[in-house]
């Protein structure tokens, strides 16, 4: 009955993913091993092949694609990363396992299969947070990983539970997540359901663990928990969405929580001073941010929020891996994240300092970057409602400060990067692991191109403005290669400046 009912596909594509992965981790040796790349590339692309033989909604479509698109570079980053900091790969193992487990949660058909893969993810979560306590680096990593149980694990998994109560094990086991039809509309069914995926979402005031456990954890496993798996949480509450509940509730709550939740994190994050901390209140913020656009959708269905809701989650998951892996690189060339104390990264790798630009600008809202469509589509929706509630005034003020946050703390974040006249740090040393992680930063950093024309398509004919953005998007590109090369040769001069300012 069991194997009748969850696809037996899935289950094959998932094992032979892990295995070619966990051969991946065998065979490496150090710096740039292709057969390892390869294997790599094929166990992420065994995973993509769900999205063409599946039938998933358009969000577990985007989810799913972005999750092996990003985890695939995440992963080639971590075996680099693992070997340089640990001398050893069972990091890369741990990460891998993270993210084959998180995006078989995205495509999962049935409510039990969602409910064993999500659960799998939270186990493994926990271990890799936990991993530098496990491993005696730092016991502080343990206390991270015990708030991420207690804040997110807990009521993730309460909520999980009673989807399953309230739709039985048979049907649980047999009608697709599509096809269900549950009754949600009690007002304490609804509210313990929104704020459950919250919690895993990082929405205030259920955000605690996340500070903590993004900071604490080995970077490659900050940049899957900030990039990918907090979408888990928005991912069920758009999930519910889809059956009957009680929206006055789920609107309420989003609405309230989301918005203090994007100014509370953005107001955290510009007074931070270590790196990973501030992107992780930066996260906070664009969770926030995200909530608010899913309390609109629970108004408007069918309208604009969703695409806006989508293209933010694809604009943030690419922006966050990117710069958590570039806090990985910062670490393994200096040993320091106290933005403070750097400073002369673009001097020693000008690359890795040419990527983290083009993050910033992706988020910003630089077309034709994702985070461009994120931008666009946002306050599109809101001014097109605008008339109807002073609701979205409220809500336009916050998206407008919250950019506002952004654009400060991504600014105060690239002074670990560009700070004029700081000398290089004594510690600062370049390696092969340095160039190799450096690599992957910027092909992160790109998928911010790569991933806007997908993510366009998705709303193809849904959106009575598709075929202009479809122009700004091909007329817009060449313009944002120009501001890349002069941003990059900006880069080279002043690096070479110094350079001879310390010659002399």
């Amino acid at each position: 009955m069991f194997m009748e009912s969850i696809d037996l596909y899935r289950c094959v594509v998932f094992a032979v993913s892990v295995s070619v992965l966990y051969l991946s981790n065998t065979v490496y040796k150090g710096g740039w091993n292709w057969i390892s790349v390869l294997l790599k590339i094929t166990g992420y692309s065994v995973l993509a092949s769900l999205a063409l033989h599946q039938q998933l909604s358009s969000l577990q479509l985007v989810l799913l694609v972005t999750t092996t698109t990003l985890g695939s570079l995440i992963s080639l980053f971590s075996q680099h990363y693992s070997y340089s900091k640990y001398n050893s790969k069972s990091l890369a193992l741990v990460t891998d396992l993270l993210l084959a487990t998180t995006a078989m949660t995205f495509a999962s058909r049935y409510l039990l299969e969602l409910v064993l893969f999500w659960l799998t993810t939270e186990v493994v979560g926990f271990m890799a947070i936990a991993y530098d306590a496990l491993v005696g680096v730092n016991s502080d990593a343990m206390r991270a990983s015990l708030r991420y149980l207690v804040f997110s694990m807990i009521p993730t998994d309460l909520a999980l539970f009673i989807l399953i109560a309230l739709t039985g094990l048979e049907k649980s086991l047999s009608e697709s997540l599509v096809a269900l039809n549950l009754d949600l509309t009690a007002p304490l069914i609804t509210a313990i359901l929104v704020l459950g995926f919250m919690a895993k979402a990082a929405i205030a005031p259920l955000h605690f663990w996340l500070p903590d456990a993004h900071s604490l954890a080995p970077s490659p496993v900050s940049a899957v928990l900030s990039g990918i798996m907090i979408k888990i949480g928005v991912y069920g509450i758009l999930l519910v969405a889809n059956y009957a509940v009680n929206t006055s509730i789920a609107y309420s709550i989003l609405l309230l929580f989301g918005s203090l939740t994007a100014i509370y994190g953005g107001v955290q994050a510009v007074y931070q001073k270590d790196l990973k901390r501030l992107l992780a209140y930066s996260s906070v913020s664009h969770m926030g941010a995200i909530a608010m656009l899913t309390a609109l959708y629970l108004k408007n269905p069918g309208s604009l929020f969703y695409y806006a809701i989508i293209a933010y989650i694809v604009a943030h998951a690419v922006y966050k891996a990117s710069l958590f892996m570039d806090t990985g690189v910062i670490e393994l060339l200096s040993g320091e994240k106290n933005i403070e104390k750097l400073g002369y990264v673009y001097r020693v790798l000008p690359v890795e300092s040419f990527a983290v630009t083009l993050a910033i600008l992706s988020i910003f809202g630089l077309p034709p970057t994702t985070g461009f469509l994120a931008k666009l589509w946002a306050f599109s929706s809101v001014l097109h409602e605008i008339s109807a509630s002073y609701v979205y005034v409220y809500v336009l003020i916050v998206l407008s400060v919250e950019t506002a946050l952004t654009v400060v703390y991504s600014a105060r974040y690239l002074q670990a990067h560009i700070k004029p006249g700081v000398p290089v740090g004594a510690g600062a040393s370049k390696s092969t692991y340095t160039h190799s992680t450096s690599m992957c930063t910027l092909l992160s950093s790109l998928t911010s191109l790569t991933l806007t024309l997908p993510v366009l398509l998705i709303q193809s004919g849904e959106v009575k403005a598709h075929s202009d953005i479809l122009v700004l998007y091909f007329t817009s590109l060449p313009v944002l290669l120009v501001v890349l090369a002069s941003t990059y040769m900006i880069i080279r001069e002043v690096r070479e400046r110094a350079e001879h300012g310390d010659e002399k």
